[in-house]
């Protein structure tokens, strides 16, 4: 089998840093294969994907020795586009690769330049457009889009080029459940049926790990692991050293005492079968209305940690911190309607997670609750005012948005200076300033970066500084969206036990838009699952991960625990 990309010695230095991001990285990548890249967040996953795509060094300043070859050709010798023709990159962050403002112009940009037929260009634009779930959006805007749509525009453009390589940085983490995975077994079937190669960087193990071939684990710039799957998910403590997600199932194999390492239900099913000659444990019992989380705390898998605490519960004192009245939003009066009809109060203290479908709402409703946009009908009362109302200077202290993309909030020198902006303007004391910096930089784990630019760090860096200059104001309600960007397992989990346990001491208010149902399960005492701009549910995350109907019409995907030990009591197949 020929090898078409090759990684010898290969170490590089941005400009102005004194420490390398990579580090002498000795790496094969035969044609066809499937490599799930992981590590911890800031180990350099994007920057040696952005090598392999030849951005660096063509577009990125910097220091580089080693080289890597596609196809015996050094991509730093060759113009990026003849690389291009070879290698699709699809961007961790979809705003930085999308450029037109209509669909059908960014999927066709780069067979236009290829001068490629009409006709051709447009079977082309409709067939990639179907594969990746869009075929009626060739006429729509780029900006009415979610970030989960535009993600998958993104993706379009580059399965036109019908790529020999597909380089893919965090794919999913913009997507759905649905939708991630509907984009990952696009990727499996072009790589089993058209032989792409494929290397996906990422923090969502669970849905990749079955589809991979090679596993390589990252840490400060090295590739300190490179094993065949079979052999990658055998020991499971390098994960836990790194702090980085190991496959579910294989952990709650481990955790059992089986010899094997489960990644599908299928196979994990069979697995725990066959060790306990195929009768159930004996305390097993039934229980009527027994939701799949208690299946999973009570049944076969009752070895693993509870994962899943009760949430705080919410304290409404006379009166909600938020009260959504018959609320109705559309972006234009010529727009489809965004949100219909929604109505909730929100308590002070409650932990709050809204989900659905990508372009369900999520976003619009997090950015009605503070006023950043104005109902078309219906109205949202803020801490009893009208919050259409309020300046923006006024929401300090009393509200703050943690947008999904970090880069539209940072706009500072420094990590210190970006956390620091919000309080210097409430008038602090020099003291308190300095204090409530300090308390921040070490609450978010930020102090090491605290000199670094931020447009310099990695995307869950960005994340954890812009959350964190939001946190420094103290807000009385604090929204989250899509906190997960970027975050391995234990910097996600750190930042919101940080955020519950700071919030909780003072009876704030957390609220936050994800895909992620650990996220969910764990943090919030509430979830709110939207369908198409309608509010279907209002209740506890556990009801709503047990009801079939709720998982179908959010998109849901309830974790792989849960799904096991359900189906292991149930008796059913996975």
């Amino acid at each position: 089998m020929s090898q078409n990309i090759a990684i010898e010695s290969l170490s590089f230095t941005y400009a102005g840093r004194s420490e390398p991001t990579l580090r002498k990285i000795n790496a094969r990548v035969n044609s066809g294969d499937f490599v799930l890249l992981l590590g911890p967040t800031g180990c350099g996953k994007s920057t040696l994907l952005r090598s392999i795509n030849g951005l660096i060094p063509h577009t990125s300043g910097g220091l580089i020795s080693g080289r890597v070859r596609i196809n015996e050709a050094n991509v730093a010798e060759q113009p990026l586009s003849a690389t291009s023709k070879q290698v699709g990159f699809l961007f961790q962050n979809p705003e930085d690769q999308l450029f037109s403002v209509v669909v059908e112009d960014e999927v066709a940009f780069g067979l236009e330049n290829l001068a490629m037929p009409p006709d051709e260009v447009n079977r082309r634009i409709d067939a990639a457009l179907t594969q990746v779930g869009l075929s009626g959006f060739r006429g729509r805007m780029i900006a009415s889009l979610s970030s989960g749509q535009k993600q998958r525009i993104a993706l379009a453009s580059l399965l036109t080029m019908q790529p020999q390589i597909l380089l893919l940085d965090e794919p999913t983490s913009y997507l759905d459940s649905k939708g991630a995975s509907n984009l990952l077994e696009l990727v499996r079937q072009l790589n089993e049926t058209a032989g792409t190669t494929v290397i996906i960087a990422g923090h969502q193990v669970d849905e990749v790990a079955p589809l991979c071939n090679r596993v390589w684990l990252m840490h400060s710039g090295e590739i300190v692991s490179d094993l065949p799957k079979d052999r990658a998910f055998q020991r499971l403590d390098q994960f836990r050293q790194l702090g980085i997600a190991a496959p579910a199932l294989a952990q709650i194999a481990e955790e059992n005492g089986l010899a094997d390492r489960p990644l599908t239900l299928e196979d994990a099913l069979y697995c725990f079968r066959r060790d306990t000659g195929g009768m159930q444990p004996p305390f097993i019992t039934k229980v009527e209305n027994r939701t799949a989380a208690d299946e999973m705390r009570n049944g076969p898998c009752s070895n693993i940690p509870d994962e899943y605490p009760t949430g705080r519960g919410s304290n409404f004192n006379g009166n909600p911190l938020i009260d959504v009245q018959n609320l109705t939003f559309r972006y234009h009066r010529a727009s489809p309607v965004v949100l219909m009809r929604i109505s909730f109060q929100v308590g002070r203290g409650e932990t709050i997670a809204i989900m659905g479908e990508n372009g369900c709402g999520k976003t619009t409703l997090l950015m009605l609750m503070i006023g950043l946009l104005t109902p078309s009908e219906g109205r949202v009362i803020l801490d009893g005012r009208d919050a259409v109302r309020y300046k923006p200077q006024q929401l300090a202290g009393l509200a703050g948005l943690a947008f999904q993309n970090p880069d539209l909030l940072l706009q500072a020198a420094t990590v210190s200076d970006e956390v620091a902006f919000g309080p210097k303007n409430l008038k602090l004391t020099s003291q308190n300033l300095v204090d409530r910096l300090e308390n921040t930089l070490q609450m978010f784990n930020l102090k090491n970066l605290r000199s670094q630019t931020p447009y310099a760090l990695s995307q869950g860096q960005r994340q954890r500084t812009a959350v964190a200059a939001v946190f420094s104001l103290h807000p009385q309600l604090l929204l989250l969206d899509e906190p997960t960007t970027g975050q391995d397992r234990y910097h996600l989990q750190k930042l919101m036990s940080v955020l519950n346990d700071a919030m909780a001491k003072r009876n704030r208010t957390v609220i936050f838009s994800t895909h992620d149902a650990h996220l969910t399960l764990k943090y919030a005492n509430r979830v709110l699952l939207l369908d198409r701009g309608e509010l279907i549910f209002d209740g506890s995350p556990e009801t709503a991960f047990a009801d079939p109907d709720c998982v179908e019409r959010a998109s849901l995907m309830p974790p792989l625990g849960m799904q096991l030990g359900y189906a292991l009591n149930s008796g059913k197949a996975a």
